[in-house]
């Protein structure tokens, strides 16, 4: 089987799972990450970069400067997929850390893959993300 972990600082939570599924026979698994200080190969899994082109704009909205970060790091994500493709790599399941955007476009690259989204953090408008901490309180008003 084909396994693709996507995580801008892999392993980051997947260190003790890809490992595992890159000891079982027949299997290749294979990492997407932002991170450049890893070996080629990381307790047999194959690591493959992806890099931003660029940072977020300064002048935009702030409630859109975080859409615009993952955007960012989607497509970057997605050129490194279509590459990944290129050299006839084709997953047949991907595990996807959803908290930078990496996985925002991945199925446009493989749409035949089966998607599992590693959910550690649910947002919520109040006292999650903002607003919980009395030393830092939110200070936009739409929020």
């Amino acid at each position: 089987m084909n396994i693709l972990f996507i995580h801008q600082n892999f392993p980051g939570q997947f260190k003790h799972l890809a490992p595992a599924l890159a000891a079982e026979p027949g299997n290749r698994v294979v990492a997407l990450t932002l991170r450049e200080k890893l070996p080629e190969k990381w307790r047999g899994v194959e690591i493959h970069l992806y890099q931003t082109e660029r940072s977020t704009s300064n002048d935009m909205h702030p409630w859109l400067r975080d859409m615009e970060t993952k955007t960012i790091r989607a497509e970057a994500c997605f050129r490194a997929a279509l590459a990944l493709a290129g050299e006839g790599f084709t997953p047949d399941v991907i595990i996807a850390h959803p908290g930078w955007g990496e996985s925002l476009f991945i199925k446009e690259a493989w749409p035949n893959a089966k998607l599992g989204i590693y959910c550690e953090f649910y947002y919520h408008h109040e006292g999650a993300t903002v607003g919980f901490d009395p030393e830092f309180p939110d200070t936009d008003p739409g929020t």
